[in-house]
C-alpha cells in the first residue's frame, strides 16, 4: 500500500496557494503541446540509457504523468508523485489498456518520504526552481535513495534568462499566471546539490534553450 509518510510539514510542504495554482490550471497544462519537441525527447532518451531495468524509480513533481508513462517501460518499476491532485487525477486518468502496468501515481509534495524507499533513482523535471526550499526537498530526495542512486534533474535557471524576462516574473506570480519561483543559477544549483551530499556527474543542456540544464547527480556509494 502507498502513502506519503509526513515529514516536517511546515518546511515541506508547498504552499497552498502553489497547490491550489496547479490545481486551477491542470487542464490547460495537460492540453499545451510541448515546447520543444526534439529537445523533449532527447531528454527521455538520456534519461533511459542511465535507467536500467532492475530499477525501481521515483520521480517527483510528475505532472500529468506524460514523462513516467514514457520512462516506465525502461525500469521493473516507477512511482510517480505530485503536489497537485488534479494533475494526479489527469495522470490517473491515462491508465488504461496500452499504459505500462509497473507505473503508478500518487499525491504527495516533493519533499514527503514516500513508502517504499529507498530507490535506485530520482527523477525530478522541471521541478526544483518551483520548491518552497529547496535544500529540504533535496535532503529528502537523498534520504530516499540508495547509495550509488542516480538523482536525475531538469531545472529553469531564471537568472540565466534575459533581464525582461526576469523583471516580469515576480508580476506574473503577483497576478496568478504564473506560479512562485526561486530564482537560480546554474552554478547555484550545482552548490545546492553538492551540499545536500550528491556528487555531479555531468551538466547537459538540450535544445536551443541555455536556461535548463539537465544534471546527473548521484548519491556516494
Amino acid at each position: 500500500m502507498f502513502y506519503p509518510v509526513p515529514a516536517n510539514k511546515a518546511l515541506m510542504e508547498r504552499p497552498m496557494e502553489t497547490q491550489l495554482f496547479w490545481d486551477r490550471i491542470a487542464p490547460k497544462y495537460a492540453r499545451k503541446p510541448v515546447d520543444d519537441p526534439d529537445a523533449y525527447e532527447e531528454k527521455l532518451a538520456l534519461a533511459a540509457s542511465l535507467l536500467r531495468p532492475s530499477d525501481r524509480v521515483l520521480e517527483i513533481g510528475c505532472g500529468t504523468g506524460t514523462t513516467a508513462l514514457r520512462l516506465a517501460p525502461s525500469v521493473m518499476h516507477y512511482t510517480a508523485t505530485d503536489g497537485a491532485r488534479a494533475m494526479i487525477g489527469i495522470a490517473d486518468a491515462k491508465l488504461g489498456p496500452g499504459a505500462p502496468a509497473n507505473v503508478s501515481f500518487h499525491h504527495a509534495d516533493a519533499g514527503d518520504q514516500i513508502a517504499g524507499a529507498p530507490f535506485d533513482a530520482v527523477c525530478a523535471f522541471s521541478l526544483l526552481h518551483l520548491v518552497e526550499d529547496l535544500p529540504d526537498v533535496l535532503a529528502a530526495v537523498n534520504t530516499q535513495l540508495k547509495p550509488g542512486g542516480l538523482f536525475l534533474s531538469k531545472t529553469v535557471c531564471t537568472k540565466a534568462a534575459a533581464w525582461p524576462i526576469r523583471a516580469l516574473i515576480p508580476t506574473l506570480t503577483a497576478l496568478r499566471f504564473a506560479p512562485p519561483v526561486t530564482p537560480l543559477s546554474e552554478a547555484e544549483l550545482v552548490r545546492f546539490l553538492k551540499d545536500a551530499g550528491f556528487t555531479v556527474e555531468r551538466k547537459i543542456h538540450l535544445g536551443t534553450k541555455r536556461m535548463s540544464p539537465i544534471i546527473v547527480a548521484r548519491k556516494p556509494a
